[in-house]
């Protein structure tokens, strides 16, 4: 550098002056302490700063990151108003149009935010989750790459990139997870058995093979006994979090050319693998429902059968329709707990409903409340070890249904909020879904429950 262009920064510093470095110090500070899931701290320094279109997209993305994803929208669209190029709100407003699998408005937002701002390596990952709503891999293969060339610090989202473009390499130019299936597929009989419900599948023409069917698993998953048996090669592994897990679980990815329910073909699908002792003993496999989610899906306890339909089914007496969210291929719905707004993970492989520990807080319970930890063991398709909290007497209620409990324990399920990116509140499971018949519109963003 020469010595006149150091004197012209350095008079363009002194210009500048304090406050403005500051401020690009406080917003990079805010931006790493959500990165990190530090909510609480980025929203106390964030109520010390002044109301800036910057600082308007930071408290959407708090809102967000709770589950109040009408007020995250509505700030959102305020810091636009003020500055039509702030890349955040945009990024925003395209997490909100995933969430609505809502895939071309989400590549428009995650495109535009990129445009304004592509140095931001999460831009670049969520914009390659969008392409992939779109079916559109090249470009969901470019985003990738582009993130992982900034050379992000995200272990896990690291390793999450690098399974989606194994993946991609795998499949090559072949479509992934083409469905073939009758207009009107026959109904997929299923059968109840502790607290679960199961269906058999055919994979590449063998079977069949028991799976659970679940609603609340990101993906659909294998015995690594039946991958064996099945003589299948790994893509690549990758790391997945049970619901309320200990911890991260390395899992390998394998690619199936065929899956088969009832009148259904899944072709060109990618599986993971599970081999946990407990499950394999129930188990062959865990079928994940958004592998059907061309379809509306109608999962009908008392008949004991799964309806699939392409047309959206119209709403029938007495039934409540609920808005619902998809995030990493898991429903939230919204449910008041005693009086506590949150968002439930509607997931019919949980045996049992549980509340997260913050919500347990926000009704006053802790693990240092007496008697309130208790020693259990939660089985589950997705696995859990930690602190379990009981609390008594607690009432659900959507709009039109109200469920009342004597007892809900309280799980940790920080690791699967941070997966998803937002508050999850707890777990719909078969004590509070048995009673109903669910229909999930993934693209119309509905839940219907009838009793």
């Amino acid at each position: 550098m020469s010595r006149r262009l150091a004197l012209v920064v350095m008079s363009l510093t002194s210009l500048l002056g304090p406050a403005a470095a500051q401020n690009v110090s406080i917003a990079d500070t805010i931006a790493d302490l959500l990165l990190q899931d530090e909510i609480q701290q980025a929203e106390s320094l964030l109520n010390k700063q002044p109301r800036t279109a910057q600082n308007v997209a930071f408290r959407g993305e708090i809102e967000f990151r709770k589950g109040h994803f009408e007020q995250a929208d509505a700030l959102y669209r305020e810091a636009l108003k003020v500055d039509s190029r702030n890349a955040r709100a945009h990024f925003g407003l395209g997490k909100l149009a995933m969430g609505r699998v809502k895939g071309k408005l989400a590549v428009q937002e995650l495109t535009r935010a990129i445009d304004l701002d592509p140095k931001v390596p999460l831009y670049h990952l969520y914009a390659g989750d969008a392409w992939s709503i779109e079916k559109n891999y090249a470009k969901q293969r470019r985003e990738l790459e582009a993130y992982l060339q900034m050379n992000p610090n995200d272990e896990d989202r690291v390793a999450e990139a690098k399974a989606g473009l194994e993946t991609l390499k795998a499949f090559g130019s072949e479509d992934i997870a083409v469905v073939e299936a009758p207009k009107d597929p026959a109904p997929i009989r299923f059968r109840k058995s502790l607290n679960l419900i199961f269906t058999t599948i055919k994979i590449n023409g063998k079977g069949p093979y028991e799976f659970a069917v679940d609603t609340g698993a990101t993906q659909t998953v294998i015995s690594e006994k039946l991958a064996t048996e099945l003589q299948l090669e790994p893509i690549t592994s990758t790391f997945v979090f049970g619901i309320g897990g200990a911890g991260k679980v390395e899992t390998k990815l394998y690619k199936i050319k065929e899956l088969t329910s009832g009148d259904v073909k899944v072709k060109n699908t990618p599986v993971g693998t599970f081999s946990d002792p407990l499950i394999s003993q129930i188990a062959d496999g865990i079928l994940a429902t958004s592998i059907l989610s061309d379809f509306t899906i109608t999962v009908d306890y008392p008949a004991g059968q799964l309806l699939l339909s392409r047309k959206r089914v119209s709403a029938t007496s007495g039934a409540e329709i609920l808005p619902v969210w998809f995030f990493s291929n898991l429903l939230l719905v919204p449910v008041e707990v005693n009086g506590k707004r949150g968002n439930f993970i509607v997931d019919t492989g949980a045996v049992t409903t549980v509340l997260s520990h913050s919500m347990a807080a926000q009704l006053g319970v802790n693990e240092n409340t007496p008697g309130a930890k208790i020693d259990l063991g939660i089985a589950g398709v997705g696995g859990f070890e930690g602190i379990v909290l009981k609390l008594p007497n607690i009432t659900f209620k959507t709009p039109r249904n109200t469920e009342v409990f004597p007892q809900v324990v309280a799980i940790d399920l920080k690791k699967i909020s941070k997966m998803i990116g937002t508050e999850v509140a707890g777990v719909l499971g078969y004590d509070f879904l048995s009673d109903y018949k669910l229909t999930l519109d993934y693209n119309a963003g509905e839940l219907q429950l009838v009793k």
